[in-house]
């Protein structure tokens, strides 16, 4: 009976009528042969397994009747079974170009859904994408997808530019821990750069605001790393591993990654050590060498998990990625400095949590979640012609608490509900030494010392299936404390509680195309790199602490027309983001005067309002067989109502074309075409950036186009890839970003499992 109750609420359905062992093989559609390390997995629980070297897998204990399995592995569709009484099956998968965008399963709504089925504009770059692409960094696995920009101020960062809102307005998380903390800062920075490529499992995608599930920070979107995890044996103890391997021309990059993995009944690991050097960056055209922008990169990680009994599993995990002498390019070369980088750029992730499930359909599964999570930023600086060398550290302490419930009371209604509390120390120190006497003076750093926020929150969100459509709701309650103490220019202490809702409205005019429409709230609670930030922000700007904000609230709403079919997939969204107490730098004095060190002062203040709205479309369709062409185009369109300007760091449009064939034998060749038009609607702000001006011609940034070639070879246990990228060797620079993009180079990378 026991048994009947927990297959009953993980599986969500009622109690089944048989109980025992099942078994089944995965083979490709085409060739017949068996599919290595497919993970076979059941839908709405925490089971699964993976496939053996002879495409085989079995599940003990399992009752049948209302079970759907689902199956997936690197290069081949998903699909989903409903088993009956037989106890063998033998899976084949169809060969994919592409993961089609509309069947990817998707969590960044908090619950496991098909991104098809969901009313929100959300997408994921699926494993085998992932695989594909092979990328330098985490930020380049995001290039050219829809509705996301990548502007890169040096070449350790990256920042995704989502729905014309950047920085500390797009929330980043990993594995539903944020990421965003006290001092995560607007506009290009670093942030996502510290996510190890190698440890990402997929990465999703949720445009428009997200703050009712995801709290402050999320107006544009949220951006969640679902870091790889370990699958149980049913047939004892495995171990196995991968090795990793990428170099790119002109010394660009040196990279291994080895992993070793556990697989038991009750116990499975995963662990991994990467290590990686990247060169200077050989640009387009004439551009050349761009110097300096070489740095180096060592991060390990480690996931544990533990079956507890039949309702629960409990997990253990480990990030940690330190990046060494990571030049500000823009600096040395524009901003007077003759030394300005970063040293060290840490950050590490350690979070316990415990997963399990209840015979209570109102409490039907629940997550328990302790994190702490650090960053260190540190930067080295000298101006030219100076004796005078500074060192800043800055450093964030998060503990997270979150407890989070998914229900079912009926057939048709879903719940997902939750508490959080994070909580953010910061300390910051700076020392200038003079290289010439060798005498060390100490001065305030970057942030207030000690300073700090607090942040509790409850949110609830309730999905309704009545007949074609699908009706969603939430909202959620937030109560933040920011706290700066500053010996310098005096303490500060807010305490804003935000309020913020949704609906949604999702209408299935047949089984394959579906009309979608939501209205929600957003908002992001000034933090302390906006109320005390004291030093150099760009050439030209010199920041004071602000001292008393309000958040920054948003008013979002978006309509779009789905369709899915195994050969087919689209999607076209229209959306509009009406922006209100926009926080946004005002000159100001400091000791009497609007300059200081040769900069103009200014000072943040809620002085903002503006409008975003913009179009996103996007295409998979399977020509023939193995053939597969894909594409996508995103238009942004922004406007500071109060400057009565063009917002900044508003992307151009873009997108891309791309067709990719793949052959049973496991060579596939992949074509892109990424394109970005002109962007000659400029805010004062970008004007007068020297990162941007620089490549200004005539007062407006020029359009570009690249194209790239990948290929790649799959046999078992191993493949090898080799990219051409920017072949034409076109000189280009992404739109708001402080460095060129890659000339043409080459690319190979290998992966081995044993």
């Amino acid at each position: 009976m026991m048994m009947r109750c927990l297959m009953t609420l993980l599986l969500g359905s009622m109690a089944f009528a048989a109980v025992g062992q099942f078994q089944g093989t995965v083979i490709d559609q085409t060739t017949r042969q068996p599919i290595v390390d497919g993970h076979v997995a059941i839908v709405n629980s925490s089971l699964g397994t993976v496939t053996d070297k002879n495409g085989k897998f079995a599940f003990g204990n399992l009752a049948f009747d209302s079970v759907t399995l689902r199956v997936s592995a690197i290069g081949y569709l998903t699909q989903e079974y409903v088993l009956t009484r037989e106890r063998e099956l033998v899976v084949e998968l169809i060969p994919s170009a592409i993961l089609l965008h509309q069947a990817v399963t998707i969590t960044a709504q908090r619950s496991e859904r098909m991104s098809f089925d969901v009313n929100q504009s959300a997408s994921a770059i699926a494993a085998a994408q992932l695989s594909e692409r092979s990328p330098r960094s985490t930020p380049e696995a995001l290039m050219n997808e829809t509705g996301v920009w990548i502007q890169k101020t040096n070449h350790g960062g990256g920042s995704p530019i989502i729905r014309g809102l950047v920085g500390n307005q797009v929330l980043l998380v990993v594995d539903g821990i944020r990421l965003n903390n006290a001092t995560y800062r607007y506009g290009p920075n670093q942030y996502l750069s510290t996510i190890d490529p190698g440890i990402i499992d997929r990465i999703e995608v949720n445009r428009g605001s997200g703050s009712v599930l995801y709290g402050s920070d999320a107006l544009g979107g949220v951006l969640q790393v679902i870091s790889a995890t370990p699958s149980f044996s049913s047939a004892g103890l495995k171990i196995g591993g991968r090795l990793r391997s990428r170099w790119m021309s002109a010394g660009m990059e040196q990279s291994i990654r080895p992993e070793i993995e556990g697989r038991g009944k009750r116990v499975a690991f995963l662990g991994g050590f990467s290590a990686r050097n990247f060169g200077d960056v050989l640009a387009g055209g004439n551009l050349g060498v761009l110097t300096p922008t070489a740095y180096r990169e060592r991060s390990g990680d480690a996931k544990l998990l533990w079956r507890l009994g039949s309702r629960g599993i409990l997990t253990s995990a480990f990030q940690h990625t330190t990046q060494n002498h990571v030049p500000r390019y823009d600096q040395v070369t524009q901003g007077g400095f003759s030394l300005f980088e970063f040293e060290p750029q840490t950050r590490q992730l350690s979070y316990l949590r415990w997963e399990s499930s209840t015979p209570s359909p109102w409490v039907q599964s629940f997550r328990l979640t302790v994190s702490m999570n650090r960053s260190k930023e540190g930067t080295i600086s000298q101006k030219n012609n100076s004796v005078e060398m500074k060192r800043q550290l800055d450093e964030v302490n998060t503990l997270g608490l979150m407890a989070e419930f998914l229900s079912n009371p009926s057939a048709h209604w879903q719940v997902q509900s939750g508490i959080e509390y994070y909580s953010d120390r910061v300390s910051s120190t700076a020392h200038v030494l003079n290289t010439v006497t060798n005498t060390e003076t100490a001065q305030r750093g970057s942030y207030a010392d000690g300073s700090g926020i607090s942040n509790l929150a409850v949110f609830t969100n309730h999905q309704w299936d009545w007949k074609n459509f699908q009706i969603s709701a939430g909202a959620r309650f937030n109560r933040i404390s920011v706290s700066v103490t500053d010996n310098l220019f005096g303490d500060q202490q807010i305490n804003p509680n935000a309020w913020v809702g949704n609906v949604g409205v999702m209408y299935k005019l047949n089984s394959r195309l579906r009309m979608v429409g939501t209205l929600n709230t957003g908002f992001r609670a000034p933090n302390v790199d906006d109320m005390s930030k004291f030093g150099t922000i760009e050439a030209n700007i010199f920041e004071i602490p602000s001292g008393l904000l309000s958040p920054e609230r948003s008013l979002n709403m978006e309509t779009g027309l789905k369709y899915n079919s195994t050969k087919l997939s689209w999607n076209v969204t229209a959306y509009q983001s009406t922006l209100t107490d926009l926080i946004d730098r005002v000159a100001t004095s400091y000791q009497g005067s609007p300059t200081f060190e040769g900069r103009t002062v200014y000072q943040k203040r809620n002085v903002g309002e503006a409008i975003i709205k913009g179009i996103e479309a996007d295409v998979d369709a399977v020509v023939i067989k193995s053939l597969t062409v894909y594409g996508n185009v995103t238009y942004t369109y922004g406007e500071n109502k109060t400057r009565k300007e063009p917002m900044r760091r508003i992307p151009p449009l873009f997108g891309r074309l791309g067709l990719r064939y793949g052959h049973p034998s496991g060579l596939w060749i992949r074509t892109e075409w990424a394109v970005a038009g002109k962007q000659d609607r400029l805010a004062g702000g970008d004007r007068s950036d020297a990162r941007i001006n620089i490549r200004l011609i005539n007062g407006v940034m020029p359009g570009w186009d690249i194209v790239n070639l990948h290929a790649g070879y799959s046999y078992r246990f191993w493949s090898i890839q080799l990219s051409a990228q920017n072949i034409f060797d076109e000189a280009y620079r992404v739109y708001a970003s402080g460095i060129d993009g890659y000339g043409r180079s080459m690319t190979a990378a290998v992966n081995i499992r044993f």
